[in-house]
């Protein structure tokens, strides 16, 4: 459908669709965004038009699927485009909070440089379930009950998400690795 126009019968479904589910679709949007409304208006746009690319199948979807099918590609394209876009990346807050020394001493300030980017390196790798998963626990403090309804997964695999995280940055960070071991049940 990328050169063709929508069939009528398509766009006016595809319209109801945003219609039922933009304004949901926006709230999670800017979570993703952590609240610029203008990147999250992005994703929404690119979410739908990403649909009506696919519009064929998503409307044989019952509501429940099309709304996780939704979500799923939200969360999917805000992913990509924080993977591969340097510009998208710094309208985020980063991890470097985590990481900051006490005192500003420059070894202190090379080794929290250090980390960061092998902390991010280690999550850019992750599959694409994961890192959603990841970056909202730690970068928007969600509760893992909160994750699991915005993927539309069960509350037990976004703990075994998180658990083979953790297992991937100790792995990949060692010393570095901020995400201590008493975080490990944590569902708060």
């Amino acid at each position: 459908m990328s050169d063709e126009k929508i069939p009528e019968e398509y766009a006016r479904e595809l319209a109801d669709c945003f219609t039922a589910y933009a304004g949901g679709l926006s709230g999670y949007a800017c979570v993703l965004a952590r609240g610029d409304r203008a990147l999250a208006d992005d994703l929404v746009q690119s979410t739908f038009t990403a649909a009506a690319r696919q519009w064929a199948t998503v409307r044989d979807l019952h509501d429940g699927q099309r709304l996780r099918w939704l979500r799923t590609t939200v969360g999917n394209i805000a992913i990509s485009m924080f993977r591969h876009d340097e510009a998208f990346r710094a309208r985020l807050p980063q991890l470097e909070a985590l990481y900051r020394p006490s005192s500003a001493e420059v070894h202190g300030e090379a080794v929290s440089a250090i980390a960061v980017e092998r902390c991010w390196q280690v999550i850019r790798a992750l599959p694409p379930q994961q890192h959603a998963v990841a970056v909202m626990r730690w970068l928007f403090s969600m509760k893992n009950s909160e994750i699991a309804a915005k993927l539309g997964i069960s509350e037990g695999t976004v703990g075994a998400h998180l658990s083979a995280v953790r297992r991937k940055l100790r792995a990949g960070l060692g010393p570095f690795n901020p995400f201590g071991d008493d975080e490990e049940g944590a569902s708060s």
